[in-house]
């Protein structure tokens, strides 16, 4: 009997055989060759350039988009994309090298002046309006947002009680850098100035961000109404001290006590928290919306020949980062989402304050090509510091120049 079962066992293996080798001619056991016809002429991989110019809370944007990319890789088998930092010099002389060009480029406003060598795409769909536009040349899209930073005003709370409506005749110094190439602080000051300010802290109810609920109070607490906004006609205009510079060393002005404000973007409230869980720095807080952001970073995607499939795949990578699975996770970086989704800040985060600024309606967020449109702009701040000029008013003007749309 156990001779039987064995030569039955026997008889089963060898009558196994002819199926085996039929799947083994009609299964794709190896992926490779399938990979290598749907990527036919090319290596698989998608090279993208970044520019950062500005910082977000963390310091770099490197983290966040990294695991952007993991979870990118892992939906497209067989296809990479491979991040490199590149110099400014390196990205806007992408197409003049003579290096091998990228497939992407990611950047701030202002670094390349013409769209040239990318290709036009599609408008952005579930980018919030006020970041729509900004990679907008003639009547066509040639990049996208797909991260924010911003600028907001913290105070020392034993110096300040609140900001003052006018800087020139209180007894506070409000420090701000010296403007920069990806961060135009003076554009940040003319664009504060330029909001009337309540009259106390807390004469306003801060919007809550769409969709969300902070759980701040009970269910049965009424959210207290928003005071009346000041009529501009009844404050005095805002105006800065007869000998007001711009201060090198603003951080440590602050720090320091020797000035009661300061101009901050994302990395200096972090910057600040970091002190505060030392026991260090001043007793700060936040204040001041700002109306006006040029940290944006920008996707384009070069513009290939007919039949090749980088462009289409670049697409896929772009609609990727703006996915809310990405652009839910950019809180952890300190940066912010530029479509609806929440930008993934915990409650309690003074971010979520800077979160709140950038969804307002009137944000100013510049188109990313035409660098000049920032020297025009700035012409305006001049005449609102050396001239005391309305501060409404050549703000208007500077939005204006900020947002046009370039032609060629």
């Amino acid at each position: 009997m156990r001779k039987l079962r064995s030569a039955l066992c026997a008889l089963s293996l060898l009558l196994l055989i002819p199926l085996a080798l039929r799947a083994w001619r009609i299964l794709p056991l190896d992926r490779q060759p399938l990979i290598a016809e749907k990527y036919a002429g090319w290596s698989g991989v998608l090279r993208l350039w970044i520019f950062e110019g500005w910082q977000p809370g963390s310091g770099s944007l490197s983290a966040w988009l990294n695991g952007c990319i993991t979870g990118f890789e892992k939906s497209h088998p067989g296809l990479y994309v491979q991040p490199e930092y590149v110099s400014t010099v390196a990205l806007s002389d992408f197409l003049d090298s003579g290096i091998l060009p990228p497939d992407m480029l990611l950047f701030p406003p202002g670094l390349l002046d013409t769209p040239e060598g990318l290709a036009s795409l599609e408008a952005p769909q579930g980018v919030r309006p006020a970041f729509s536009d900004a990679g907008t040349w003639e009547s066509g899209t040639f990049a996208v947002p797909v991260a924010a930073g911003g600028y907001l005003i913290a105070r020392n709370a034993s110096l300040l009680d609140a900001l003052p409506q006018s800087w020139r005749d209180a007894d506070a110094v409000l420090a701000v850098p010296p403007p920069e190439n990806w961060r135009h602080w003076d554009l940040a000051l003319l664009a504060q100035c330029s909001e009337v300010k309540p009259t106390a802290p807390g004469s306003t109810a801060e919007p809550a961000l769409p969709g969300l609920d902070f759980g701040l109070l009970p269910e049965a607490t009424p959210m207290p109404s928003p005071s009346p906004a000041p009529d501009p006609g009844e404050l005095p205009p805002c105006r800065l001290p007869e000998d007001f510079e711009y201060d090198e060393d603003a951080w440590l002005s602050f720090i320091n006590g020797k000035a009661a404000a300061l101009t901050v973007t994302q990395r200096e409230v972090r910057r600040l928290q970091s002190l505060a869980d030392q026991g260090r720095g001043p007793d700060w807080a936040l204040s001041d919306a700002c109306p006006y952001t040029d940290q944006v970073l920008n996707l384009a995607i070069l513009d290939r020949p007919d039949g090749d499939p980088r462009p289409e795949l670049c697409r896929e990578f772009l609609d990727h980062l703006l996915d809310p699975a990405c652009q839910g996770t950019l809180g952890k970086a300190g940066a912010f989402s530029v479509t609806d989704a929440p930008s993934g800040y915990n409650q309690g985060d003074p971010l979520l304050q800077m979160e709140q600024a950038l969804r307002s309606e009137v944000l100013c967020v510049p188109c990313c090509f035409d660098g000049d449109r920032f020297d025009d702009a700035e012409n305006n701040v001049r005449k609102f510091i050396e001239a005391d000029g309305d501060a409404a008013r050549l703000w208007q003007e500077a939005r204006e120049i900020l947002a046009e749309i370039p032609n060629d």
